[in-house]
C-alpha cells in the first residue's frame, strides 16, 4: 500500500537482544489506550521508553537511515496486549508530517501467524477494504500518523503478550 512500508529482519541480533533487555527489567503500566475518548475502547499496558537512549538516540538513527529522513520524537513506548484487548481505530496525529514506525517484539513467526491474530488494521480512505499486516517478530511498520488504523491482541490460542514499540515521529524538513 502506498506510504505504508514493512520492513521484516528490521533489526540485527544485537539490536534485538538489547531490546528485549530493556523491555524485561522495566515495568508495566495498565491502562493505556488508543483513543481516550471512545467509550468501546479497551485499555492495554505500556511501558514509556522516552527516557531509554536506546530507543531515543540509538534506534531513531536506524530508523532514519532505512527510511531517509530524519525526526523529532515525540513518544516512544511498548505496548502489550493480552486476548480481547483490541484497539479502536485511531489516528496518532493530524499532522501530515508526523509518522509511525512500529515494530513487533512478540515471537510470532510464519508458522503460526495465521492463528496468532495481532494483526494491524489500516482503513484508508478511498479504498472499499481495510489492508491488515501481521505482527511477525522484528517487522518494522512505518506510516503516515495520519492513518486510521488499530491494533488487534492475539487470538485465545496465543498465552503471549503481543508486544509492539511505537515511535511517534515528526519529520524535520530541510530548508
Amino acid at each position: 500500500m502506498e506510504n505504508i512500508f514493512v520492513s521484516d529482519n528490521f533489526c540485527n541480533s544485537d539490536e534485538l537482544n538489547k531490546i528485549n533487555e530493556i523491555i524485561k527489567k522495566n515495568n508495566w503500566k495498565w491502562g493505556h489506550a488508543s483513543k481516550h475518548e471512545s467509550r468501546i475502547e479497551t485499555t492495554f499496558w505500556s511501558m514509556d521508553l522516552i527516557n531509554f537512549d536506546y530507543f531515543t538516540i540509538y534506534l531513531k538513527e536506524v530508523i532514519e537511515k532505512h527510511f531517509n529522513k530524519k525526526f523529532i520524537i515525540n513518544r516512544v513506548y511498548a505496548n502489550g496486549q493480552t486476548f480481547g484487548q483490541d484497539a479502536a481505530f485511531h489516528t496518532d496525529s493530524d499532522d501530515e508530517n508526523d509518522y509511525t514506525f512500529v515494530l513487533y517484539m512478540s515471537k510470532i513467526n510464519d508458522e503460526y501467524v495465521e492463528a496468532a491474530g495481532g494483526n494491524i488494521y489500516f482503513n484508508i480512505p478511498n479504498l472499499t477494504y481495510k489492508i491488515c499486516y501481521e505482527p511477525i517478530y522484528n517487522r518494522g511498520i512505518f506510516f503516515p500518523s495520519n492513518y486510521l488504523h488499530k491494533a488487534c491482541s492475539f487470538t485465545r490460542y496465543i498465552q503471549d503478550l503481543r508486544i509492539c514499540i511505537a515511535w511517534k515521529l515528526t519529520e524535520i524538513k530541510p530548508l
